[in-house]
């Protein structure tokens, strides 16, 4: 499978989003969002915000109210947070001609949003980037773009093609097949390292690599928020399967070509067996996964 065309910007603390243009949706809406992609803002569909930190929501005022108008705007969000919630209020009553037809939808892990084409849809699931607080409270979302496919039973895998359509015949096609998930995409939004079994069966993640040094992020989340390091985010992507690995969400602290040093570096002493691209703090990627910084050989 050929990769999603995928744009990419982001600095952490400034402005972070990801446009999947192959499925029509944008990933966060930091600062700038609207400038960047021009007159592409008019093939998004559905908006996802992971989190409520600015650098991920502070350019959605404005997506929306040039984009809003048209009323085939969704905008998905964590329902748990308060600081979203509040967000979301005042953009259902701003500039009511345009926001106000914004269909706005609150998600929690688990959910599923139906999404074009059909039989696709947009699954949220639990991150962790907040420190926990009582009672528990999904305040971190991440998601997946999913798709229905139709796959032979295993009992019939062997059966030549006469010996199926003779069964297809006689019993209809859904004697011989069943439906099964196939996970295109996923993005992780900003979160401490997951369990790899979360991702098992994602072709395509986007994860997030705030941090190359474990040291460096071991003392910011004693102090702020959770994050992930480059170890970690190969470390999933190795242990689930994943066919390409979009690294982004990385701190400006370290010049580019550190960043891509160490990658290849880490890499190979993982040897990780998927593509990897890196999203360089500050740069724009119109299509991240054209370029390559490990093959996965």
């Amino acid at each position: 499978m050929d990769p999603p065309r995928i744009a990419v910007f982001s600095i952490p603390l400034i402005s972070t989003w990801v446009f999947d243009d192959t499925h029509r949706i944008l990933f966060d809406a930091g600062d700038g969002v609207t400038a960047m992609l021009d007159a592409r803002i008019h093939r998004i569909r559905m908006v996802a915000l992971t989190h409520a930190h600015r650098d991920h929501c502070s350019g959605i005022l404005q997506l929306l109210n040039l984009t809003g108008k048209s009323g085939q705007q969704r905008l998905v969000y964590p329902e748990a947070s308060g600081a979203l919630r509040a967000l979301i209020g005042f953009l259902a009553s701003f500039d009511t001609r345009s926001t106000g037809k914004v269909e706005f939808v609150p998600a929690k892990a688990g959910d599923t949003i139906p999404i074009e084409p059909a039989r696709h849809f947009l699954r949220a699931f639990a991150t962790d980037h907040y420190p926990e607080v009582a009672p528990p409270r999904q305040l971190s979302l991440g998601y997946q773009i999913v798709r229905y496919v139709d796959r032979l039973k295993p009992e019939f895998v062997s059966l030549s093609q006469t010996e199926l359509d003779t069964l297809r015949r006689a019993h209809g096609r859904e004697y011989i097949t069943h439906t099964v998930e196939d996970v295109l995409v996923t993005i992780t939004g900003d979160t401490s390292p997951l369990d790899p079994a979360a991702f098992v069966g994602s072709r395509v993640l986007l994860h997030e690599c705030t941090f190359l040094d474990p040291a460096e992020k071991e003392e910011a989340d004693d102090e702020e928020h959770r994050h992930s390091t480059l170890d970690d985010a190969l470390r999933i992507a190795a242990g689930a399967g994943v066919e390409f690995l979009g690294l982004y969400h990385v701190s400006r602290r370290y010049e580019d070509s550190a960043v891509l040093r160490m990658v290849r570096e880490r890499c190979e002493a993982f040897r990780v067996p998927c593509r990897v691209s890196v999203a360089l703090p500050g740069r724009l990627y119109e299509d991240l996964f054209s370029q390559c910084v490990w093959d996965g050989r």
